[in-house]
């Protein structure tokens, strides 16, 4: 690697470090506490509020995942929140997955119910250095949380698996116990801080969920996006790369045709019924 890609390279490293340093410094230990204890309530209450979630992804554990994808209608490339955003997307946005409706269940319960911490900031009032504490909704570690609840009430047999770490470099998975369970390395937040050289999509799906997640059993790698968080191309970028077979023909067509992107609420399961129901409520206004 050339000096100055690798300078660079450190310096981002030594940057991200500095910022996860000094989130856990800013949080006090009572800060603490309260997350861990809102960590622990959002997966003692998996069972309940997403009970039909888990039936849907404990049946016919046997079958191949992509056998789903078939029935799926993919996402709404029709809509944009951001330019043209679903026209230089759109292939990712309309990709068929499987298990979509179980998928936006948990999407839309994070979007609704996020867990939220406190960020102090400062600032300078009339010359004086003043501390203020806002919170910050993590909608999309809420959902890995929920996704990886599943998992666990599964025995790591799910099909779906949140925030998995991978090589950047030689693609493989880094796998936990039984192999088929995501490798953790934080204490508090289970996907933060990552290993050095890695990347993990938002969430993936696996064809045997017997088999580790490794990429050849990847049916699809989904890059989730809430509001407020817009797509970027490197992003995805990075994930066909990481998603192409090292070997093989038509290397890049299999590692751009497992890469998806699911915004929430647009792409989830219910969104164009109920844009539908609130044209139909605006008509009926207007005729009253």
């Amino acid at each position: 690697m050339p000096a100055p890609a690798a300078a660079a390279l450190l310096a981002g490293a030594y940057r991200a470090y500095r910022v996860y340093q000094a989130h856990e410094a800013a949080m006090s230990t009572a800060d603490l506490a309260r997350l861990a204890s809102e960590i622990a309530e959002c997966k003692s209450t998996i069972k309940q509020v997403l009970q039909q979630a888990i039936e849907a992804l404990t049946r016919e554990i046997e079958i191949k995942s992509s056998t789903f994808a078939l029935v799926d209608r993919g996402g709404n490339s029709t809509v944009s929140r951001r330019g043209n955003e679903n026209v230089n997307f759109r292939e990712y946005i309309e990709r068929k997955v499987p298990f979509r409706p179980a998928i936006s269940q948990v999407c839309n319960v994070a979007l609704q119910m996020p867990i939220k911490v406190p960020r102090r900031l400062r600032k300078s009032v009339a010359g004086d250095s003043v501390t203020t504490t806002i919170e910050v909704a993590l909608k999309q570690t809420t959902a890995s949380l929920l996704f990886e609840a599943i998992d666990e009430v599964l025995e790591w047999r799910s099909p779906l698996k949140a925030e998995p770490n991978y090589n950047r470099n030689s693609s493989k998975a880094l796998l936990g116990e039984p192999e088929t369970r995501p490798k953790r390395f934080g204490k508090v937040f289970p996907f933060w801080p990552r290993p050095w050289e890695s990347l993990a999509p938002d969430l993936v799906v696996v064809e045997y969920r017997q088999e580790a997640f490794e990429t050849d059993n990847v049916f699809a790698a989904i890059e989730i996006k809430f509001p407020g968080d817009w797509v970027k191309n490197k992003q995805m970028m990075d994930y066909v790369e990481l998603m192409t077979p090292k070997t093989g023909i038509n290397r890049d067509k299999i590692g751009t045709e497992k890469v998806v992107l699911l915004r929430v609420p647009e792409d989830c399961t219910g969104f164009e019924a109920d844009e539908k129901k609130s044209a139909q409520h605006q008509q009926v206004r207007k005729k009253s």
